[in-house]
């Protein structure tokens, strides 16, 4: 960056910040594995990868008009992605590519816990900072369950900053339609129900999903760790209440684990 070009002041970007639950344990205990190097760097590549390349189909002319900037980070168990808040469709996007991350790390055999927030940033390639990064942080080590969360206020810059061929309520409403809203009035992508609509039906491809989300679920309510155990045991409730839509048995979740004396 030139000093002609260099930056003045922040951005208003929307920033999400997402921990791979478990990924420090596997990658200690397979550290001498080929396959484990292979399931790493995959799974982080597709995210990456798929998280950029809408980049690559606009011209730049396109790209100034619809303020198309999507910048990204990984860093062992966290990947960080963010795009300027005033992005034409950009919360869309933003949304889709943590909902992909979500399903590419169950096909890789993770889960993960994340936050998506909006406010001043700064994102150039692996250069990052700003309030709003320190708030993605801060915002993901409460999300005390599996879940990738984020607050009212991304529906409503939904409606303000629509996709080009879309309306604001029908862009809102769409995003709307696989998100939950928990207890404290926060929002989550709802994971346990929308492969479906996001990759298409095929032949039990939703169902051969599932059962490996089910897999995960029922190795973590196994830990006899009290902490792990709740945010899996909570997982595996939503889990229960869909998997026969899936022709898929439900998970049988044991009695909690003794807290350490």
């Amino acid at each position: 960056m030139t000093e002609l070009n260099k930056p003045t002041s922040y951005e208003n970007r929307v920033v999400a910040f997402i921990d791979i639950l478990g990924f420090s344990d596997f990658v200690r205990t397979n550290k001498a594995s080929t396959e484990g190097f292979q399931t790493i760097y995959t799974a982080l590549k597709e995210i990456q990868d798929e998280f950029n390349n809408l980049d690559d189909e606009y011209s730049e002319e396109a790209k100034n008009y619809l303020s198309v900037d999507p910048q990204s980070i990984t860093a062992s168990d966290s990947i960080i992605l963010s795009r300027r808040a005033d992005e034409k469709g950009g919360i869309y996007y933003m949304l889709s590519a943590c909902a992909d991350a979500i399903h590419t790390l169950i096909r890789h055999g993770f889960l993960c816990r994340g936050a998506v927030v909006l406010g001043d940033l700064f994102h150039k390639e692996n250069l990052i900072f700003g309030p709003a990064y320190l708030q993605a942080v801060e915002s993901e080590k409460t999300a005390n369950y599996p879940i990738i969360k984020f607050s009212e206020n991304l529906f409503k810059l939904a409606n303000q900053h629509p996709g080009p061929a879309n309306s604001g309520d029908w862009e809102e409403d769409f995003i709307k339609e696989h998100c939950k809203q928990m207890a404290d009035g926060s929002y989550y992508l709802n994971y346990f129900t929308d492969y479906d609509s996001r990759y298409g039906p095929g032949e039990g491809g939703a169902s051969i999903h599932y059962e490996n989300l089910r897999k995960i679920l029922e190795q973590g309510v196994a830990n006899q760790n009290p902490g792990v155990f709740e945010k899996y045991r909570w997982a595996a409730e939503q889990y229960n209440l869909t998997a026969d839509q899936f022709n898929l048995p439900q998970i049988v979740i044991p009695l909690p684990p003794k807290p350490n004396p």
